[in-house]
């Protein structure tokens, strides 16, 4: 403090303030994404949304999918969330931008008359903890209840907030929809071209030269021709920002090394294995996988160790190796058991993510069980009180189950140890699990094997050598060639990614693979990467194209317009051809006939057909054949695969007031539904966004 002190008499107010916004720098930093100098996350239209507000949004969003997919929940599962997140905010900024526009307003009484109102709104009416479980109705009791207590669980307020959010957008849709779908008029004469569109139809005949009669190399192609059709066609080539990479993959995988290694801790280990007096507890303290506490037949045991069937307890197989698993088995138990069980159950499922709730189910999952165990109705009990959306039909009763096909340690699993009228009870985070086995089928000879399982993974010296190639790969190819050379003398696999977007997390066959994306788009066209680490492998990319948003350069597409502009040539040196033949034939057989060429036929075709028998998807020939006078040989007409003529042998339109009101109702239904999506995708299209997000991930 004496220092600052000193400058600051010194150096007068200036250097202080500038010393306090430098420390203030130096403080926030800390707290800051390297690399990030604004806090928005994106401006839309010039209204900027922050950082933490996505943040925000993420984890709300987050803590729901947590609490209904529990374990399921992976870093897969974020990232489709981070998406999930900032499609809905931009598609909720952008409305709500347009919904200003036009004074849309949806007030607190109506956001009460949705909820609580005489009819509450769909959303409300189907939510499970708002449903009678016995009648399957809405209870506006259980409603009530919820939002009176919700201000005391945090979690249930968190939910009630994101569905009235989610409310507010539907209703706000629903309004917009209603306000574009009442402007939608259909004038008569588009009744009258759909009318002739679906009921006028042509039989006609038609012949084609294909483009691929004119060899490519004939084709002279130059500079200004490209230039030309680019020019006349850039919209076709409009594009995103994107990258292209191409990469090699050093797998971290085991090396024989590795393997020797595993096969001697197991050769140590199995007397030890052998010996031990419970099977169980050994493979829970030394196994990669844990005790499988189910019990198989010969059929079902694994190949390799079949022949314990017909071992005593203690038996030994193995070890032998599946993928990168070796594995020693002992016959632990064996057990005379049925084959399947028949049992029931009642589903209790909580109303609300509460502690009360949750003492006052257990409490009554309690009272079923001892009212069942001492010879209550089952049915009636399930009836009443199952959440099973089955009950009404299968009154409880969940069939014949099989112990093979049972996942280990589930609440199915755990039927087979039960005694005929046995009554189980298991408590979930989502509600009380009551079942009883019925039926108990023939016992047959099982046995439970203890599965002593290593898994053969690199060890750090293994990593160390295949880091060390990929290193030395990296570091002796830094360009493009000698990256593709090395690619070829060293017999590596090389893979590509196309279109990379600047926000995208995975690349195919690649896992966690964002900072490879990053590289991409602070690299230079041409640059070789150093090594990535990523989950079992180590990357090394060479970017190969850069794309601007806009429209795609010629040198990019030239060989798609090359394509285009051979074709074009081709398609007039063929319609010249045609078109001098026309006049000397006597008919279109004749016609035919001297080009050479097969006649073929179609029948019924209207200005809806999406294609044309013999031809395939031909447009511009369907095009011809509904402008086209009977008996009359049409112009050459270019289509997709070559050159056309043709002649309509028939017309016919049959069109009367109840044909013209199917096409009014029928153009009606298809603009009632692009209303429903279109006015928005479009204003979404329009918007000015500025995506931000590769600063901060």
């Amino acid at each position: 403090m004496a220092v600052l002190e000193n400058i600051r008499k010194k150096g007068g107010i200036i250097v202080s303030v500038v010393i306090g916004i430098s420390l203030l720098a130096f403080i926030l930093g800390d707290f800051v994404p390297r690399g990030i100098t604004n806090y928005d996350i994106v401006t839309i239209n010039g209204k900027s949304i922050s950082y933490q507000a996505y943040e925000q949004n993420v984890e709300e969003r987050t803590r729901y999918y947590q609490q209904r997919m529990g374990d399921n929940f992976d870093e897969r599962m974020q990232d489709m969330v981070r998406e999930e997140t900032w499609q809905a905010m931009i598609n909720e900024e952008i409305s709500l931008q347009e919904y200003e526009k036009t004074g849309l307003k949806v007030s607190p009484e109506e956001l009460f008359d949705l909820v609580q109102g005489p009819n509450p709104v769909a959303t409300i009416r189907n939510i499970p903890a708002f449903t009678n479980p016995q009648t399957g109705e809405f209870d506006r009791s259980a409603l009530i209840n919820f939002l009176k207590n919700k201000d005391s669980d945090p979690e249930a307020s968190a939910q009630w907030y994101m569905l009235e959010k989610e409310l507010l957008r539907e209703h706000y849709a629903q309004k917009y929809f209603n306000l574009v779908s009442k402007g939608i008029f259909i004038p008569k004469f588009l009744v009258e071209n759909e009318n002739i569109e679906i009921n006028k139809k042509m039989d006609f005949d038609y012949i084609i030269k294909q483009y691929s009669t004119i060899a490519d190399s004939t084709i002279r192609l130059t500079r200004s021709d490209l230039k030309k059709y680019y020019d006349a066609n850039k919209h076709q080539w409009e594009q995103n920002t994107s990258r292209d990479i191409e990469y090699v993959v050093f797998d971290i995988v085991p090396s024989d090394e590795d393997r020797a290694a595993a096969n001697r801790w197991m050769e140590k280990i199995k007397p030890d294995f052998e010996k031990a007096e419970d099977a169980a507890l050994f493979v829970n303290m030394n196994s990669h996988v844990p005790f499988d506490t189910k019990f198989y037949t010969r059929e079902q045991l694994p190949v390799q160790v079949a022949e314990l069937f017909e071992g005593t307890e203690g038996d030994m197989a193995g070890p032998y190796q599946e993928s990168d698993v070796l594995k020693l088995v002992r016959l632990a138990k064996i057990e005379n058991r049925p084959d399947s069980v028949k049992a029931r159950q009642i589903i209790l499922a909580l109303r609300q993510q509460s502690q009360q709730d949750a003492v006052r189910l257990s409490a009554l999952a309690d009272s079923i069980k001892d009212a069942i165990e001492n010879g209550a109705d089952f049915t009636g009990l399930a009836l009443r009180y199952s959440a099973d959306p089955a009950v009404a039909a299968n009154n409880g009763d969940i069939g014949w189950l099989q112990e093979s096909t049972a996942v280990a340690g589930s609440i199915f699993a755990q039927f087979f140890d039960l005694k005929k009228g046995e009554v189980l009870k298991v408590e979930t985070p989502q509600g009380i699990f009551i079942g009883q086995v019925t039926e108990r089928g023939r016992e047959v000879k099982k046995v439970q094997i203890a599965t002593l399982q290593y898994r053969i993974s690199p060890s750090s010296r293994t990593e160390q050598t295949l880091y060390s190639q990929a290193s030395k790969f990296a570091m002796e190819n830094r360009t493009g060639e000698s990256f593709n050379a090395a690619v070829e003398d060293q017999n590596l696999n090389k893979r590509m990614a196309a279109h990379l977007g600047e926000n995208d997390r995975q690349i195919a066959g690649l896992s966690a693979a964002r900072p490879v994306v990053r590289w991409t788009y602070e690299a230079q066209k041409g640059d070789v990467s150093d090594v990535f680490n990523l989950p079992n492998a180590y990357v090394v990319a060479h970017l190969k194209e850069i794309r601007k948003k806009g429209h795609a350069p010629l040198e990019q597409v030239q060989a798609e317009v090359s394509l285009a502009v051979r074709k074009e040539k081709k398609a007039e040196q063929i319609s010249a051809s045609l078109s001098e033949a026309v006049p000397k034939a006597a008919s279109f057989g004749d016609l035919a006939l001297q080009l050479g060429l097969p006649v073929e036929s179609a029948t019924g075709i209207t200005f809806s057909s999406f294609s044309v028998p013999g031809a395939g998807i031909e447009p511009k020939l369907i095009a011809a054949a509904t402008s086209l006078d009977e008996g009359n040989i049409s112009q050459p007409v270019e289509g997709a695969n070559g050159v056309f003529l043709l002649t309509v042998k028939r017309i016919t339109f049959s069109a009367d007031s109840a044909s013209l009101e199917e096409a009014k109702t029928r153009l009606s239904a298809a603009f009632v539904n692009r209303s429903m999506s279109e006015p928005i995708q479009a204003v979404n299209k329009a918007a000015e966004i500025e995506d931000m997000r590769s600063k901060f991930y």
